[in-house]
């Protein structure tokens, strides 16, 4: 089974948007809402998703084969695998045509889905212990816990998940790709030594006897940039990491590697960028300049495959901004500004690239790089504005005081236009959030004083067109959390009394449809509004209510902590309800948030009694977003089912599942490449690894 086809599959069993599933083949988390976008709605340049799941999935009941009736993505000219190719993975069966659904690209459940990691902070909440030292050592108590129950999920990696990514990867097995590719992925979140860096390169080796499969080898290069971690006690030292670097720029320019195989190589490259470099002085803040002029040299050369180019900048815009010279910049902003790199012409892709990789690692001096863009169209294409606008929201951490509200007053002037592109109007407003949210990091009020940036936010929200209406509420939402309970400034205790309001009529509006209901569902979970709970309770409660909107606002109850007895039930009870997949994998996520260990042995009885392949696959990836201790053990067993025949895909998502489970990084660390990501730019490689994050 293709890794495309199983990541399809599982993405009709995970959704944290509106049908945002994961796909976990890799073992990682889909992060937009797949397959919500009809052929004819999509712009040639947007990437193509999977269709949506089927409403009652029917998998193939032989245990010796892979399962194959989930939806499968789309497959165009451009990007179609070709079998036993090099640089593109193994053809996969033909699977039923799905209807599609009216949602598209400018549905703000899409920038949901690729922005929540640190709104979700699902392991935080995981491992939250107050009177613990070391809260990553500990679960976080359940509704009516009240005890220190210490349940070291460290020890459950040492002494159980290890031995059993390892057995999968062991050569003698022989196991199904999926699984094994799962194992990669699983090794690189939890290795703690030089050894399991070695064995992360036995799925890279290139003998006959010792290679791998495409697929495994994808995700073998991926999973070193999952070395990286956010604590420095735990961090691999710099000598170790430069030697993965240096082995990673050899995957990227040996040919006998796929085209997607290199391009994972060079993000694992990005991905390392705030790590610890053995070159560098101590004292030095230049910590990875020697990858980051490697990866300039390797963009100066060019590519004819655009994944390779892309996961350069990609890559590029991960690194330590303090390793970039200016010169490196000005290579940037000839792209973006003269489409030229040398004297080589570069297309609207790169330089939509190029901007989201300014935006990133840009200097204050970038800004007006950035809104000259912003007005620039390449032909027809509107890649390279999208890019621009979301840039100009990165950057405002670099300015303040007057700087910051002319940053303003350039994107109130972008939208008070009616730019014609409604993307880019879109993520103008999610810009403009963020710059009064720095302004509110920063104690000051310049912004909202001295401009009409959130009168304008708060109109769109109330009166603006369909889509401008949830964008402009997310962006009210990113406000209001960082104002917080305590407001640094007297005039933002009354702005989020506002957006409060806003949201709070944003859930309940007969105006709105239900998918934009429960959008500003979400927004209210993220901005901590939580008078409205009870209006979220209610609709949790209500079996007549759509499931998008139910399962979202239970998730919102699990984002403002309302662990109250009622609420714990409510959604308990609706993931319970076997009509709707993507509502009952949010609710397991909000239970995790809630800290509801006492929804694990519901779970695991569910999975013992679970017969489809479905359903198993659902249960599987709800106690890994728990993260129980509880759920290590029968996942284990999943995996290592030989004797009970269980099929490839539910081995592989178990094993998925174990490595979401082990892994301690607060936000998951590919979430790096998915944050403030332009999803309406996107190359065959890109694609790809937005769907597995």
């Amino acid at each position: 089974m293709n890794h495309r086809i199983l990541s399809a599959a599982i993405t009709t069993l995970l959704l944290l948007g509106l049908c945002a599933p994961s796909a976990l083949a890799h073992g990682g988390q889909f992060r937009g809402p797949g397959g919500q976008v009809p052929p004819g709605m999509r712009e040639p340049s947007d990437p193509t998703p999977p269709p949506p799941p089927s409403p009652t999935p029917t998998p193939t009941p032989d245990p010796t084969t892979p399962d194959v009736t989930g939806p499968s993505i789309p497959k165009t000219p451009e990007t179609s695998p070709t079998p036993n190719t090099p640089n593109q993975p193994s053809s996969s069966p033909n699977r039923p045509t799905r209807r599609a659904s009216g949602m598209d690209f400018t549905d703000a459940s899409f920038w949901w889905g690729y922005n929540k990691a640190p709104y979700l902070m699902l392991k935080e909440a995981i491992y939250h212990n107050t009177t613990s030292e070391n809260p990553l050592q500990m679960l976080g108590r359940g509704a009516g816990n009240t005890g220190d129950n210490m349940h070291d999920i460290r020890g459950m990696v040492r002494s159980t998940i290890l031995p059993t990514l390892m057995w999968v990867m062991d050569p003698k097995r022989d196991l199904h790709e999926d699984i094994e590719s799962a194992a990669y992925i699983g090794l690189g979140k939890i290795a703690t030594e030089p050894a399991h860096i070695e064995m992360l390169k036995k799925g890279l080796a290139l003998s006959s006897k010792a290679k791998k499969p495409i697929m495994v080898q994808e995700a073998a290069a991926l999973s070193f940039g999952l070395l990286r971690r956010t604590k420095e006690s735990e961090q691999f030292t710099g000598t170790e990491l430069d030697r993965v670097r240096e082995y990673l720029f050899d995957v990227f320019g040996n040919k006998d590697y796929g085209i997607r195989v290199r391009g994972f190589a060079a993000l694992s490259v990005g991905l390392l960028g705030d790590q610890p470099a053995g070159h560098t002085a101590e004292g030095s803040t230049d910590g990875g300049s020697a990858a980051t002029a490697r990866l300039f040299e390797l963009l100066a050369e060019g590519y004819t495959s655009a994944d390779l180019n892309v996961a350069l900048l990609m890559a590029i815009g991960m690194q330590d901004a303090r390793s970039v010279t200016d010169g490196q910049r000005e290579i940037l902003r000839q792209m973006v500004l003269r489409g030229r790199i040398e004297r080589r012409e570069v297309d609207a892709l790169l330089r939509a690239f190029a901007a989201h990789t300014l935006g990133r690692i840009g200097t204050a001096r970038d800004i007006n790089v950035l809104q000259r863009a912003s007005r620039l169209r390449v032909g027809k294409d509107d890649r390279l504005s999208r890019s621009a606008a979301i840039g100009l929201g990165e950057l405002s951490r670099l300015v303040g005081g007057a700087d910051r509200v002319d940053l303003a007053e350039g994107l109130i002037s972008m939208l008070g236009k009616r730019t014609r592109d409604a993307s880019t109007r879109h993520f103008a407003y999610i810009s403009l959030g963020y710059v009064i949210r720095d302004d509110v990091k920063s104690r000051r009020a310049d912004v909202i004083e001295h401009t009409k940036a959130a009168d304008l936010l708060i109109e769109a929200a109330t009166k603006g067109k369909k889509g401008d209406r949830n964008y402009a509420g997310m962006a009210l939402a990113v406000v209001a959390r960082e104002i917080g309970e305590t407001p640094p400034v007297d005039a933002y205790g009354d702005l989020r009394s506002k957006i409060f309001e806003v949201l709070g009529a944003g859930i309940s509006s007969k105006r709105f449809t239900k998918r934009e209901r429960a959008n500003y569902a979400i927004a209210v979970g993220m901005a901590g509004a939580t008078t409205h709970a009870n209006t979220l309770l209610d609709i949790v409660k209500d079996k007549d209510e759509s499931h998008e909107l139910r399962g979202y606002s239970a998730l919102a109850l699990g984002l403002l902590k309302d662990s109250r007895t009622s609420v714990i039930k409510a959604v308990r009870q609706a993931l319970k309800d076997r009509r709707s997949e993507e509502m009952r994998i949010q609710c397991a996520t909000a239970l995790g948030l809630l800290h509801d260990r006492d929804a694990v042995p519901l779970l695991l009885e569910e999975l013992e009694q679970s017969r489809s392949l479905s359903a198993k696959a659902q249960v599987v990836l709800a106690l890994a977003r728990i993260g129980d201790e509880r759920s290590v053990d029968p996942l284990v067993a999943i995996v290592r089912s030989e004797k009970r025949k269980e099929q490839a895909y539910t081995r592989a998502v178990a094993c998925a599942a174990l490595g979401i489970v082990g892994d301690l990084e607060p936000v998951p660390s590919l979430s790096r490449i998915s944050i403030n990501v332009n999803y309406r730019a996107s190359t065959d490689l890109t694609r790809e690894v937005l769907s597995i994050l």
